[in-house]
């Protein structure tokens, strides 16, 4: 089966929202929490893994609405668990990782997102992750120790410290318990110390040592967007075809073609807001609304999660999006605004 075909059977859009309730918290480091779920009306999570969810929620009078990936795996549907990193400045993530508790109380989107094993015919898998990047790939590796799989599959963190360093008893579990499963960890720095060790970050050569075999993988990428990048041009000279090169990143740049693009000069109305503002070269609908001052619900702010949707009345716009519309809304006329740059003067139902 095609992953597009996976993909189709998901039961609900990415709208439909499910009241959940905290059950358990597990601090992992000093600023990375994992928080798990249940759904309140006693019904099960129904996800693949590697997949994402919008968690959305109130605190102190204001809402907030984030994208996180599910860290637990799709055999254990009885609960999610999403492992958040404590953003510096990030309000929303501090809030869950310093407040958030047994009992408090979310709203959870049905999965969506497309890094994943399913649907894919994988006979050698590359892991490789930075930070809580991990969370996807998790995910897919808890399943399939639960489903007593033999893929062949090299996994390899990056972390900047040995404190830094997420799951690491469950991974040497996990090796022990799965023949085919190679765990490695390359940590740049000594605790402290701001010095490299044991041959700093991860390069080609290093790479090509610890997976001399790259070549003929597929390779799972989820980290920041520098590092993502980084480890696609290393995996391409270790010779890893493009199409076999998968990433999930959450915050990519803008494409070229598109900066380019919205370097045209145009007018963006808000209608119903009776705002006027010219766009300058880059600037995103949802760019131009949150600099006067009119309020886009929104979260990922990439194009995945749908949250930040508008209707677009009139004019045109160059939308690089990862699928956070469905073909109805398409058609319907919205837009994501977090994601779309005008082409030519546009009006916006905002």
């Amino acid at each position: 089966m095609s992953i597009d075909a996976v993909l189709a059977e998901t039961k609900a859009p990415l709208g439909t929202l499910h009241s959940c309730v905290c059950t358990d918290r597990i601090q992992e480091t000093g600023d990375i929490v994992t928080l798990e779920f249940q759904r309140t009306d006693g019904r099960m999570f129904d996800f693949l893994a590697g997949q994402f969810v919008t968690i959305r929620f109130s605190w102190d009078g204001d809402r907030y609405a984030r994208v996180f990936t599910i860290a637990s795996p799709p055999t254990r549907p009885q609960r999610i668990a999403l492992t958040i990193k404590a953003a510096a400045n990030g309000r929303a993530t501090r809030i869950l990782h310093d407040h958030f508790i047994t009992g408090c109380s979310v709203e959870i989107s049905e999965p969506g997102g497309d890094f994943t094993l399913d649907g894919r015919a994988v006979e050698k898998a590359l892991f490789v992750c930075a930070g809580s990047g991990i969370t996807p790939l998790m995910s897919m590796v808890r399943a399939q120790y639960d489903r007593g799989s033999d893929l062949d599959l090299a996994f390899i963190q990056c972390a900047r410290t040995p404190d830094d360093v997420l799951f690491g008893q469950e991974l040497r579990m996990l090796r022990e318990s799965m023949p085919k499963l190679r765990v490695e960890t390359v940590c740049s720095q000594t605790p402290g110390s701001g010095q490299p060790q044991g041959g700093g970050r991860l390069d080609a050569t290093r790479l090509a040592r610890l997976v001399p075999d790259a070549a003929t993988r597929t390779a799972f990428l989820c980290g920041p967007t520098g590092f993502m990048q980084a480890m696609r041009r290393h995996l391409i000279e270790l010779a890893v075809p493009a199409e076999r090169i998968f990433m999930e990143s959450f915050g990519l740049e803008p494409s070229p073609a598109n900066k380019a693009f919205g370097s045209t000069e145009a007018v963006v109305t808000f209608e119903r807001s009776g705002v006027r503002c010219e766009s300058n070269e880059g600037e995103t609908i949802l760019h131009l609304a949150e600099a006067k001052d009119i309020y886009i619900e929104t979260s990922c702010r990439m194009g995945v999660c749908g949250t930040c949707k508008v209707k677009l009345l009139q004019g045109e716009v160059e939308m690089n999006d990862m699928g956070g519309l469905t073909e109805i809304e398409r058609l319907d006329g919205f837009i994501l605004s977090c994601c779309s740059m005008p082409r030519g003067d546009v009006v916006i139902d905002l």
